[in-house]
């Protein structure tokens, strides 16, 4: 079983560590850009380089994390090495390899004298002539010392955790730090004029990524719960004592105690500012370091860090044309801006494809895997503790929601199989729509059947729910005070036999209120949950066999900019993998983010996508977005992402109490497990309930208003319609059409997602299913002013081998 003891906070993706990054390359790049006239430069930029070792401190705890997470994986090496060279490799060798072809040729010998032999930097070992022998490498080479000291560890590392065991571990990295200021000390006395021996040399620098790895067995460590109360108060002291002493020395590392214990002080310093970050995530405290320019640095670092002094090239060239001096503060914005359009650009045509390729190593218990997503950053595949790209585990079969999704033998040996739906197909749901400005969906009898259906399909089901989210949901406000006489239900006495029902945990023993949810984590997106094998969700799956599953994922989606295709297939699957096992999705809708526009902007469109979803599987959906509009604040708190809570409790239901956000979705979802559980037998909840009329082809479009939201399949629809090939949809293909009538003219947008290896297209045609009515058409969206009068929109496979289902959002 992979270990998982690390707190939740420690797991997956981190923004905050993202922003940490961010602050780093701005200080080396600072450092290194910054204009030296000769009244010399301020202390605090010259200490800039102290930012390479915020980055080995990240990198040491976000790696050790990894192989300590997947130490016992039989793809251990090949795993963590493919990824480490994904990362590194593309990137590196194409700045080191373009600058060793091209400066020898032109300056052999000079490059030979200062440098010395290329294969230097090839094999990773740049540090070392530079260190002990005084080599000076070309400036644009310069950065790639700390890479070879992080690679030099990585190479043996992994066998080192492997081969211990991790109470010792921890000892050997305390050694380690010991052994390298010793070193230090020792290499200060004997050579005094070489500081350059203590700042570049393997062994001098170690105990900095030693440290970092330590805090990652800290965190994993039995003792570590014991001492979680009180890191405000242990962090503290240690980073003012840091503070103190940079002041005093100035961060000066040519004199002796710079050389030797300053490098000590400063490690320890910044790792006790990491793990007060990782306790203090997703708070208030912690806000500026989720601002979306520090983390965008932070995804860019790695690129930045070996691009940087290109970009200082290019604009001191520039510089020497114009009449500003290049020696004016005025270009150290224009540099820092011309490094970053380079960092972009390696990452979008460079890095991002080849980060990609992750998913074909894929540890089982990896615990920061991201899935693909347009501007998503994981903190698991670090260099110099830069963020790398982001892949996705291998999903399941996206073809049919009763596929059926195995729970990995290693995990639960003893775990009843996950069966498909009785007769191999899911019920006929998606017919009953979900129309926006109900808190719950309807249940009519035929959504209730197929509740029933998915219910009776879980042999061995417990009668208990699982929590599948990320911090809304691990959050102590959520369910967790329904338990222990902290729950008032206030005027909603009519859920107490719910509430018992659950409370009691019946065969697990243990009720589901205050579980600790293997598949919730602060910081995760809908991609976290399915990654892996197993990934979170199989192995919460196989451990209570939930007969419910509250569902709340998207916010870190959004924040992060993860496309909504991204997200979507991701939930899909999710939501089919809790049917398939027997358990009965309940989703819900995003609440607002305050503080971040874009973001915010984003929210109506996800949660489109998220009743589309809901709707074509025929599961029940909260609107919570909608209950928290009525909300004083939108029901968000200061932080401007968590829920407000009532002074009397997050579980007090009273009238007034319901005027916070937690409360008033502990209620919703009372309500919503209340109604689950009455419509498991099959009856009815609602009598009425807004059908889809039409069947899909030509002749016969859905006929939709907006928002139109659907789930449909394309196999289930006509065969491409010739008569309006310039919208590029006339492929072998088969198509469903959808029927808008607008009174006025109206700019509208479409939206599809699909799973692999489904593909489709979207097209928009006004007035008509003609030729001359194409308006525009998209692989994944499309946008155009159409109306009034009929509008179609069409959703077309290119070819018949990408034929299948897909979910629709138009508004």
């Amino acid at each position: 079983m992979p270990d998982d003891s690390a707190p939740r906070e420690a797991r997956g993706y981190v923004p905050e560590l993202d922003g940490l990054r961010g602050i780093a390359i701005l200080l080396v790049m600072i450092h290194r850009m910054y204009p030296r006239p000769d009244g010399g430069t301020p202390w605090l930029v010259e200490a800039g380089w102290v930012g390479v070792d915020l980055f080995f401190v990240i990198s040491g705890f976000l790696i050790a994390g990894i192989l300590l997470d997947t130490r016992r994986d039989p793809d251990f090496f090949r795993n963590f090495y493919a990824r480490r060279v994904l990362r590194i490799f593309p990137l590196f060798y194409l700045l080191v390899g373009g600058m060793l072809l091209a400066f020898p040729l032109l300056h052999h010998r000079e490059f030979l004298r200062q440098a010395g032999s290329p294969l230097w930097y090839l094999l990773q070992l740049g540090n070392i002539p530079e260190a002990l022998l005084g080599r000076d490498p070309p400036y644009w080479l310069a950065p790639v010392w700390s890479l070879a000291i992080e690679e030099q560890f990585y190479l043996t590392f992994p066998l080192v955790v492997r081969l211990t065991d991790p109470a010792k571990l921890g000892r050997r990295l305390v050694g380690v730090a010991v052994l390298a200021l010793a070193l230090r000390i020792v290499t200060t006395e004997l050579v005094p004029d070489r500081e350059r021996v203590q700042y570049l040399f393997t062994l001098c620098r170690l105990d900095t990524i030693a440290i970092g790895c330590l805090l990652a067995v800290l965190v994993r460590s039995p003792r570590y719960a014991a001492i979680r109360a009180r890191i405000t108060q242990l962090t503290l002291p240690v980073i003012g004592g840091a503070l103190v002493v940079a002041i005093a020395t100035q961060l000066d590392r040519t004199t002796w105690f710079g050389r030797t214990f300053g490098y000590s002080v400063v490690a320890l310093g910044f790792a006790a500012l990491v793990l007060l970050v990782l306790e203090r995530r997703d708070r208030r405290a912690t806000g500026v370091l989720r601002n979306a320019a520090l983390r965008y640095l932070g995804k860019l670092c790695f690129g930045l860090y070996l691009l940087h002094r290109p970009a200082d090239t290019i604009v001191t060239a520039l510089a020497h044309r114009t009449a500003i001096s290049d020696a004016s503060l005025l270009w150290l914005p224009v540099k820092i801006a011309v490094a970053v359009g380079l960092a972009t650009i390696s990452w979008r045509l460079l890095e991002r494809p080849f980060l990609r390729l992750k998913r074909r190593f894929t540890s089982r218990a990896h615990p920061m895997i991201r899935a693909p997503g347009a501007a998503a950053a994981a903190a698991a595949a670090v260099v110099i503790g830069c963020s790398g790209g982001t892949v996705s585990a291998p999903q399941a079969s996206q073809l049919d929601a009763a596929v059926a999704v195995p729970v990995d033998a290693r995990i639960a040996p003893d775990a009843a199989p996950i069966d498909a739906m009785p007769d191999g197909a899911p019920p006929p749901l998606g017919h009953a729509l979900y129309p926006e400005g109900a808190l719950h969906s309807p249940i009519p009898g035929d959504v209730a059947a197929g509740l029933a259906a998915i219910a009776g399909a879980g042999a061995g089901a417990e009668d208990v729910f699982a929590k599948i989210g990320d911090s809304m949901t691990v959050s102590p406000s959520f369910l967790v005070c329904v338990d222990g006489g902290a729950c008032n239900l206030g005027p909603h006495t009519d859920l107490a036999p719910t509430v018992s029902f659950f409370a009691a945990g019946h065969a697990a023993g243990t009720s589901p209120f205050d579980r600790t949810s293997l598949a919730a984590t602060g910081g995760w997106t809908a991609g976290d949950v399915i990654a892996g094998t197993p990934s979170p969700l199989d192995q919460e799956l196989a451990a209570i066999a939930p007969r419910y599953a509250v569902t709340l994922l998207g916010t870190n989606d959004v924040r992060t900019a993860r496309s909504l295709d991204a997200f979507g297939a991701d939930l899909w699957t999710i939501v089919d993998r809790l049917r398939a096992h027997g358990t009965i999705p309940i989703l819900s809708t995003l609440p607002a983010q305050h503080g971040d526009p874009d973001a915010n902007a984003k929210i109506p469109l996800y949660n489109r996508a998220i009743r589309a979803i809901a709707q074509g599987r025929g599961v029940p959906l909260v609107d919570l977005h909608q209950a928290f509009e009525a909300l004083p604040d939108e029901g968000i708190g200061a932080d401007g992402i968590h829920p407000t809570i009532a002074p009397d409790g997050a579980c007090v239901l009273t009238t007034a109490d319901l005027q916070y956000g937690y409360n008033t979705r502990n209620l919703l979802t009372l309500e919503a497990l209340d109604r689950a559980r009455r419509a498991r037998g099959g009856a009815a909840l609602d009598a009425t309930v807004t059908r889809r009329a039409g069947d899909g082809s030509h002749a016969r479009p859905y006929l939709a208003q907006l928002p139109l939201v659907d789930l449909a399949d394309t196999r289930a629809g006509d065969a491409s319609f010739t008569s309006y090939a310039p919208c590029g949809l006339a492929a072998p293909g088969r198509e469903i059409v959808y029927r808008l009538d607008l009174d006025a003219r109206t700019t509208i947008s479409a939206f599809v997602i699909d799973r692999d290896p489904v593909d489709v297209d979207v097209a928009i045609l006004d007035g008509a299913l003609a030729a001359t009515s194409c308006v525009a058409t998209g692989a994944q969206s499309v946008s155009a002013t159409v109306g009034p009068g009929p509008v179609y929109v069409v959703v077309d496979s290119p070819v018949a081998t990408a034929e299948g289902e897909f979910a629709l959002v138009v508004q």
